[in-house]
């Protein structure tokens, strides 16, 4: 195997992805962090009054997106705000800049619909968050708390209209 993947957005408490670690440096493996800015919400261009359309956009099922857990997360917002304007950069650019400091071997693919959003994206390239910053934010995530919905999100029922 060259390389594992897994949801691992900066929101998610990444303690499964933390247990993946040490095994991958032993044998050199790859992570890929799947949809690591949740789908957008990390993106900070949502808010709890965003709405989708169940037709053709899936994040109208997804709980991260419901009114409790923009309440629930609002410190996990305001965090990455703070270290975006530190950086003069984006909560996009920071959740991904997180990643690719952490550890040389984690590889985040974010998805996008948008070139705008593409380029912003290969902007986190540019951010350096030195291993006193990376665990600084780890102890910040470790004691902000958030909603349940990350470690695997589960879609909702929604009714049809």
């Amino acid at each position: 195997m060259s390389c594992n993947g897994y949801t691992e957005p900066l929101f998610d408490d990444g303690k499964v992805a933390r247990g993946y670690f040490p095994y991958l440096e032993e044998l050199n493996v790859g992570f890929i962090a799947f949809s690591p800015l949740a789908n957008g919400l990390l993106s900070d261009f949502y808010t709890a009054d965003s709405k989708f359309n169940p037709k053709n956009d899936y994040r109208a099922a997804m709980p991260q997106f419901s009114r409790e857990s923009f309440e629930e997360n609002e410190m996990l917002f305001e965090l990455i705000r703070r270290l975006a304007e530190e950086k003069h950069a984006t909560p996009s650019q920071i959740s991904l800049a997180w990643m690719l400091c952490k550890k040389p071997y984690i590889v985040p693919i974010p998805g996008t619909r948008h070139l705008c959003r593409l380029k912003e994206n290969i902007g986190a390239a540019d951010i350096i968050l030195s291993t006193e910053e990376v665990e600084a934010i780890d102890r910040q995530l470790d004691s902000i708390p958030m909603s349940e919905v990350f470690g695997g999100s589960k879609v909702i029922q929604t009714q049809k209209a």
